[in-house]
């Protein structure tokens, strides 16, 4: 049984967790930055323990081969081949069947999805509108309009928030769908609290002036809570630099919070 504090806070039987996307906006051009980027520095300090008890995760490879639905899973590792600068539709591009078009290659482009013959998302060379019959999911909380059922690749600019990607072949079973599931599902997971405090900041710089920097803070069980704060903003110029000088730049950031009880 699902029921929301707003639209944001979810509570799943005994378990209570108030998950909050505060802020993800991007600003940009028709014609994006195609540089080339390499890591400038990364930081971490990571707690011993794993993840809360009630903490969402990805489907092992013995569930998916045992269940009736088909599923492709993108851990981290794969994420990371997306590059610093690449955002949810960077993060698809590697999902099988999954076909992704668009004007640019970081996470402040619109770009159209395509799962099984059926688009979703806006983007595309002529600004094209898909039909809202994929469903996107962050931590389970569904993320299109309710209104038109479509949803904007740029919603999720910074691959360092998503822990993994789950993409689900066809409407899935029929407890886990939601009323957009017609051609498939996409839940992008975020990080997730942990039993023990850590925290990671990742910083990137490239060339045409490509900047981009990640951090993710987890409390660790604190009081009966532990709390995680994620979020990072990225800027830069394009390649393609017009005969006035304009060098076609780019923005996007983005803040993300989860609590949740470990009682």
């Amino acid at each position: 049984m699902r029921s929301y504090l707003g639209s944001k806070g979810v509570t799943r039987g005994m378990r209570r967790r108030l998950t909050i996307l505060l802020l993800s906006t991007s600003c940009l051009v028709p014609i994006a930055a195609g540089a080339q980027t390499v890591s400038a520095g990364e930081v971490s300090a990571s707690g011993a323990a794993g993840l809360v008890a009630d903490a969402t995760q990805a489907p092992s490879q013995k569930k998916i081969f045992k269940s009736g639905t088909t599923k492709r899973v993108l851990n981290r590792k794969i994420l990371d081949a997306a590059g610093p600068v690449g955002g949810a539709a960077q993060m698809l591009s590697y999902a099988p069947g999954v076909q992704v078009s668009g004007y640019g290659n970081t996470g402040a482009d619109k770009y159209t999805i395509t799962l099984n013959g059926v688009q979703q998302g806006w983007g595309g060379f002529g600004g094209f509108t898909g039909d809202g019959a994929v469903m996107i999911t962050m931590d389970g909380v569904p993320m299109v309009d309710p209104s038109t059922d479509l949803w904007q690749s740029n919603f999720i600019p910074q691959n360092g928030l998503i822990v993994s990607a789950t993409t689900t072949y066809g409407p899935g079973n029929p407890a886990d769908r939601w009323y957009a599931n017609v051609a498939g599902n996409v839940e992008f997971t975020p990080v997730q609290p942990t039993t023990k405090p850590g925290g990671d900041i990742t910083a990137t710089y490239g060339n045409y002036g490509q900047k981009n920097i990640e951090f993710n803070l987890r409390t660790g069980s604190y009081h009966g809570w532990s709390t995680v704060l994620a979020g990072g903003m990225g800027n830069g110029n394009s390649f393609r630099k017009a005969a006035d000088g304009f060098q076609n730049p780019y923005n996007d950031y983005a803040i993300y919070l989860t609590q949740q009880s470990v009682i």
